[in-house]
């Protein structure tokens, strides 16, 4: 396959269904399709962003605001990254890569300053996510697989991240 092949791009509003039946599929049950419906029906998706191969949508990846609490030690620009997935026959030829680079390249000249991710730091940490760029945040979530990357200078050095609403509800 030539790299010319492979295109990222942001998600149309007509893209919608389509992504979420790829979530449900790769992960076997609705709950990351489901994340991904709320975040857009609450106005809560920042940026979606679609692979696509062939004129075809191959894979997904999801980014949404994260406030900060009034404890938080100055402004904050945050943004998180997930659910993503990739059609099985798509893995393992860059097209994750391919999604999270043209989001975090999006969300750096909007002047995000962290992107924060709940996942494999084997994987992420080959886009420069790491678990010391955590340090001094409190989220729902925490541990080895919370990892975040900096994308630009600033930032509280302490906060509480708040995550929309569509990861909690019912």
């Amino acid at each position: 396959m030539r790299k010319t092949e492979r295109y990222a791009f942001k998600a149309r509003e007509e893209d919608l269904e389509t992504i979420i039946a790829l979530h449900d599929r790769n992960f076997g049950q609705p709950d990351e399709g489901l994340i991904v419906r709320r975040l857009h029906e609450n106005g809560e998706s920042l940026l979606s962003v679609v692979a696509q191969l062939d004129h075809k949508i191959v894979g997904h990846c999801q980014f949404f605001d994260i406030e900060t609490g009034a404890q938080s030690t100055g402004f904050a620009k945050f943004a998180g990254l997930g659910p993503i997935s990739v059609l099985e026959d798509h893995r393992n030829i860059g097209m994750g890569y391919y999604m999270i680079s043209y989001g975090l390249r999006t969300l750096k000249r909007q002047g995000y300053q962290k992107v924060f991710v709940l996942g494999d730091p084997a994987y992420y940490s080959k886009d420069g996510f790491s678990v010391d760029e955590t340090a001094g945040m409190s989220a729902p979530w925490g541990g080895p697989y919370f990892l975040a990357k900096r994308l630009n200078p600033g930032g509280p050095e302490l906060a509480e991240l708040i995550y929309p609403s569509a990861f909690f509800e019912d």
